[in-house]
């Protein structure tokens, strides 16, 4: 998964940029199919006493958004990247159990159900 970090008032060192990237490996994992084709955008802001995160991922047209804000950077990106699970999850479940209807026969046979409304008329 390829990550781009953008700060707005906050600057990352190494170890941290370490540490965000062991964080993404799950998701990662769910959204890359294992060709490290995903990327995530992640933008870093402080605002007062509050670090706002926001991670935009793009997943087979749908834009995935995590947003998260805590005093600890950490707590909040560890909060986006759980939404940005959550969200992963559904699409994925929806692109896997999506509902296909069965194709219609084109024969003469009759459906049992019209066969018992057929019944019905007559005892009625």
């Amino acid at each position: 998964m390829k990550i781009t970090y953008t700060g707005r008032q906050v600057d990352l060192t190494p170890v941290q940029t370490g540490k965000l990237t062991a964080e993404f490996e799950k998701v990662g994992k769910m959204l890359d199919n294992g060709r490290n084709e995903a990327e995530a955008h992640v933008v870093l802001s402080h605002e007062r006493h509050q670090n706002n995160v926001e991670i935009t991922v793009p997943y087979h047209h749908h834009e995935l958004v995590g947003h998260g804000s805590d005093p600890d950077l950490f707590a909040a990106i560890h909060a986006a990247v759980g939404k940005l699970e959550t969200q992963a999850i559904r699409v994925r479940e929806k692109w896997r159990e999506g509902k296909r209807a069965p194709r219609k026969e084109t024969g003469v046979a009759s459906t049992p159900s019209e066969g018992n409304r057929s019944d019905e008329s007559k005892k009625g």
